[in-house]
């Protein structure tokens, strides 16, 4: 393979073990693909952790350094898009070579150097007022206000500059989806490039192989063959929907999910304000911020919760929504507790439920759960609840309702969403409604769960909590 310069630049200068922190890291030939090519377009259809950003910052400092060049990132939220900055500044420091212009700014979400050259970051919005600048949307399948930005993006590469636009799908929709298949229409001039998770070596024991016999075979099969230990464990903890798309490039058909991505993006806000805890610590720490926040008017007066007990291999997971004057519920905590003993998560619970404003916490009493349930009721501010087909199908109806409504604001995060869409509506022999996910035994949507306890917790008093409606 010809590299183009800019390729040629790093290979020969970059520390990359130093620069990206990885001590095995090697050039991969999908990251030589990508800097071998000068086309103005690329669009690519990647697997989730495959250091793509990494990668174009490298690619962004190399075009400073040798042509003056400045690139434009837009991120899917605020934390990714100071990411690229950090990557862009740990390749600076780790070129090895002399003569390199200097840095006279250096902040968060941009570095400048003194040759002119800018690296400007940017969370979720349209880029703007810039020209002859390189252009690269990460993650864009999963950002806001996406078709806002790719039509903002190509005046910025009119007189100069090239786009790039990389993602792992969500779902057969969005702009992404449409300039990468052309289901809609033509978009000419992209360079399209697929990378599963089979033509990483982090990923894949044998990636010459896999790239010619992987496409042939059934997911289990490749990951059976040729998956590392960690891409197994990946495959075995996730519906087989979700790793297709998030390692193997798949536009899902969500024809059968409960709440579509479209939905799910549209409650979504890149600049969410939320809080998430994954231990007893943790959590019993945010009860104080989040009390100044409510005193700050940064979150709502009010609270309610949903609390899905974990059993056997499902974490326990706890949402907290605020509760607006304007009818919205917008999530503000989510506590997720792994291989926590019940008395650490009482205890854990119990702080939270008393000493935040919580006008109702509804609480999974199934099973295990029963016991936590009932001394959490303590609080007189909580109530157990059963599920079964009947109650889920109620919670479920309530929560795409609201969703659909635009009433429940999410962060720009991936693990919610996932768990959210995972939800399937299936119709029995009896014709009975059943809210699940598929695969059972990988995985429960105990986040969706507890979102949709919380949003039942939020509308009870306006809905009755002895209506059951059925949805058909």
């Amino acid at each position: 393979m010809k590299l183009s310069e800019r390729g040629q630049f790093l290979v020969d200068n970059l520390d990359l073990p130093a620069a990206s922190g990885v001590d095995d890291a090697r050039w991969e030939h999908f990251q030589l693909s990508h800097l071998s090519d000068d086309s103005t377009f690329r669009i690519e259809d990647k697997s989730r952790q495959i250091a793509w950003s990494f990668l174009t910052a490298a690619e962004a400092i190399a075009d400073a350094v040798l042509h003056k060049q400045g690139t434009i990132f837009v991120s899917i939220n605020l934390e990714e898009a100071t990411e690229k900055i950090r990557y862009g500044r740990a390749v600076y420091e780790n070129l090895n070579i002399r003569g390199l212009p200097n840095l006279v700014r250096d902040n968060q979400l941009s570095l400048e150097f003194d040759n002119g050259a800018r690296l400007i970051s940017l969370p979720s919005r349209p880029p703007r007022g810039k020209a002859r600048m390189n252009v690269v949307l990460d993650e864009f399948a999963h950002v806001q206000h996406d078709r806002d930005i790719y039509t903002a993006a190509l005046p910025i590469i009119s007189k100069g500059g090239r786009l790039r636009i990389g993602s792992s799908p969500m779902g057969a929709s969005g702009i992404f989806s449409e300039v990468f298949s052309e289901t809609l229409r033509a978009y000419p001039g992209y360079k399209r490039k697929r990378t599963p998770w089979w033509e990483v070596h982090s990923f894949c024991r044998n990636v010459k192989l896999a790239r010619q016999m992987a496409p042939a075979m059934e997911t289990a099969q490749r990951v059976e063959l040729f998956g590392s230990d960690r891409i197994k464990a990946v495959y075995a903890n996730m519906i087989e929907d979700d790793f297709r798309q998030e390692y193997e490039c798949e536009f899902v058909d969500e024809a059968t999910a409960w709440i579509s991505w479209e939905l799910i993006q549209r409650n979504q806000r890149p600049d969410h304000h939320w809080y998430h805890a994954k231990t007893v610590d943790q959590a019993l720490h945010l009860i104080d911020v989040i009390l100044e926040d409510i005193q700050r008017g940064r979150v709502e007066y009010s609270l309610a919760g949903g609390l899905d007990i974990g059993r056997k291999r499902d974490l326990t997971e706890f949402m907290a929504l605020g509760k607006s004057t304007s009818g919205h519920l917008p999530l503000r905590l989510s506590i997720s507790l792994d291989k926590v003993q019940y008395d650490d998560q009482e205890r854990c619970f119990t702080e939270v439920i008393s000493r935040l404003p919580f006008t109702n916490v509804l609480v999974d009493q199934n099973g295990i759960g029963g016991q936590l349930a009932e001394n959490l009721e303590r609080t007189g501010r909580a109530q157990g609840v059963n599920f079964t087909n009947e109650s889920k199908e109620l919670w479920a109806v309530e929560a795409r309702l609201q969703v659909e409504r635009a009433n429940t604001p999410l962060p720009a995060d991936r693990d919610i969403a996932y768990q959210i869409h995972s939800i399937r509506k299936k119709v029995t022999a009896a014709k009975n409604n059943v809210f699940d996910t598929e695969g059972n035994e990988k995985h429960h949507a105990d986040k969706f769960w507890a979102w949709a306890l919380a949003i039942w917790a939020a509308n009870k008093n306006q809905t009755g909590s002895g209506f059951v409606m059925r949805y058909t």
